[in-house]
């Protein structure tokens, strides 16, 4: 820059302090394109970095969140900013790799048009990243990025005293964290990021020798989940560079009123804050953002996707001060490799025990021990005609700890396993518990015991009745009993009750007085359709006149 820089908006000196800064240093300053890149992370303002979802976007904004993708991702980008001073192009490709890790590749170009043709310059960056959970539950997981930064301008500059012609390159070291927590009684899930951008990365001028150290960006943040398709974002970014940290500028400038600036009021740290929701069943995405922007006033954000089960497009907008223009930025991904799955954080859950099954009339019934885990919110049940594989879910996220499989067919063995599913983001089920078969069969109950039974009694009436009473109760798991009636002892018995009979005893009238007539009592069941136990021993009442 040069003191013909004088008197000109605030606007205006901020887009030549930009486009300054970019024509000398652009590695140094602008981290992305306008301090950032990807269409979904900015339009939520920049507050990525604890995101568990992420896609190819976690390679710049958080590589420990490659290990969330379900499958491969392929994406390219495109940004142009400020008026087109700067065009943003990027292509990226992420793979799960041996189950619990993730590689990707990411190549950008960083375009600066001065409207100078012997000025213009380009930021190549080439990423290799990787990423792998810390723990067994996976979440706690970590990812670097290993990069190869290189830098080409037709100009030449004065940087730090030096002559410097922008033909730099260099290698650099990117480390993110990502700690995802489930939360079972105040949402879904709860993640804590951290990225350190830039942690050794140095740029070797090739015509003058000069190395330079790109600033280091650090990041920090936290994204709530309180239900499956809604995240609250909130990040803070610190960044050291000279340039807009209150050090003293080489080159004076001069605001609108000719005062001089001789250095930048700093500006270290930033806020993000963001929110997504994602409605119609995952497709359409909306977001909103605000961060407190480097040397601009600070600046809210705005984005849209829309989401199919192999791509999406996802689109954001940013306004700027005046003459800066607005920035936009797209992007298109694709998915491939199977059904797209919502990333989930995997928390260790033990399976129920004492799994015991009891066989009834074409059904089962399963009992277990209720699980402990104040996180287990539900069982489902798995059965198969074949031990230890086949198993097909038949009762989903049940609260109780007891089922009865209905349906089945009497004399065929059945095998049942059931798992404890917790309340993470989303259910997470433990492993089969140790599997128990059954037959399913008619349990003929024990007839009544007669034991109680009064003795024959005799009277004359007009009218009579018998009043049978006195019987045992042979089981637990009867509904009631039926009562047979007959003048024959070996034959022509005729039900008397039209329901099961609940009561230990049940009154026959409209009988011959002083007549002899005998009985059986059979037990009935609970089961549909009942099953009724045989016959209990024929005895014989005589009717006594009603009362």
């Amino acid at each position: 820059m040069s003191g013909k820089i004088k008197r000109m908006s605030g606007g205006g000196l901020l887009l030549a302090l930009l486009l300054g800064l970019a024509a000398q240093a652009p590695a140094y300053f602008d981290k992305g394109g306008v301090l950032g890149m990807d269409a979904r992370p900015m339009g939520m303002g920049g507050a990525f970095v604890a995101v568990s979802d992420p896609g190819t976007d976690a390679i710049w904004w958080n590589p420990a969140g490659m290990v969330t993708l379900p499958r491969m991702e392929l994406s390219g980008y495109f940004a142009p900013l400020l008026n087109d001073k700067e065009v943003y192009y990027s292509g990226a490709f992420v793979a799960p790799f041996m189950d619990d890790t993730a590689l990707g590749l990411e190549i950008s170009d960083l375009y600066y048009n001065t409207g100078e043709s012997d000025t213009d310059s380009s930021e190549y960056q080439y990423i290799l990243s990787f990423a792998t959970p810390l723990n067994v539950e996976k979440t706690v997981s970590i990812g670097m990025n290993l990069k190869y930064d290189a830098v080409s301008s037709e100009a030449s500059a004065q940087y730090n005293g030096q002559t410097i012609n922008n033909d730099e390159s260099g290698l650099g070291i990117d480390l993110g964290v990502l700690y995802q927590i489930p939360l079972p009684d105040w949402g879904k899930q709860v993640n804590f990021g951290f990225l350190g951008q830039d942690l050794d990365t140095v740029l070797h001028d090739q015509s003058s020798g000069v190395d330079t150290t790109v600033p280091l960006l650090l990041q920090v943040g936290t994204a709530y989940y309180p239900e499956q398709n809604l995240v609250f974002t909130c990040d803070f970014s610190f960044f050291n560079d000279p340039n807009i940290a209150g050090e003293p500028l080489n080159t004076p400038l001069f605001d609108s009123s000719g005062n001089e600036i001789t250095t930048l009021a700093p500006d270290q740290s930033r806020p993000h804050f963001g929110i997504e929701g994602w409605f119609f069943d995952g497709h359409l995405g909306l977001r909103a953002g605000y961060t407190g922007f480097a040397t601009t006033a600070d600046q809210f954000t705005a984005g849209v996707s829309y989401k199919q089960d192999w791509y999406g497009v996802d689109y954001a907008y940013m306004g700027h001060a005046d003459y800066l223009g607005d920035s936009h930025r797209i992007e298109v991904h694709f998915d491939f490799g199977g059904p797209a799955e919502r990333p989930r954080v995997v928390a260790l859950v033990n399976p129920p025990t004492n799994l015991v099954a009891k066989p009834n009339n074409n059904s089962v019934q399963l009992r277990w021990d209720v699980n402990p885990d104040p996180h287990v919110t539900g069982y489902t049940v798995y059965m198969s005609k074949v031990s230890g594989s086949d198993y097909m879910p038949i009762q989903k996220q049940m609260k109780d700890h007891q089922v009865v499989v209905d349906g089945l067919t009497n004399g065929e063995r059945y095998y049942f396993v059931v798992t404890a599913v917790n309340n993470s983001w989303p259910a997470v089920e433990s492993n089969y518990c140790t599997e128990v078969s059954c037959v399913p069969s008619p349990q003929i109950p024990g007839a009544p015991e007669l034991g109680g039974m009064p003795a024959a009694t005799t009277a004359a009436a007009a009218s009579g009745q018998i009043v049978v009473k006195g019987w045992g109760m042979p089981t637990s798991d009867i509904k009631g009993y039926n009562l047979y009636m007959s003048l024959d002892p070996t034959s022509g018995f005729k039900k008397m009750n039209d329901a099961p009979i609940t009561e230990m005893q049940y009154t026959v009238k409209g009988l011959d007085i002083n007549r002899r007539y005998w009985f059986m009592l059979t037990s009935v069941t609970n089961d549909t359709p009942p099953v009724e136990s045989r016959p209990s021993p024929p005895f014989n009442m005589l009717s006594t006149p009603a009362q």
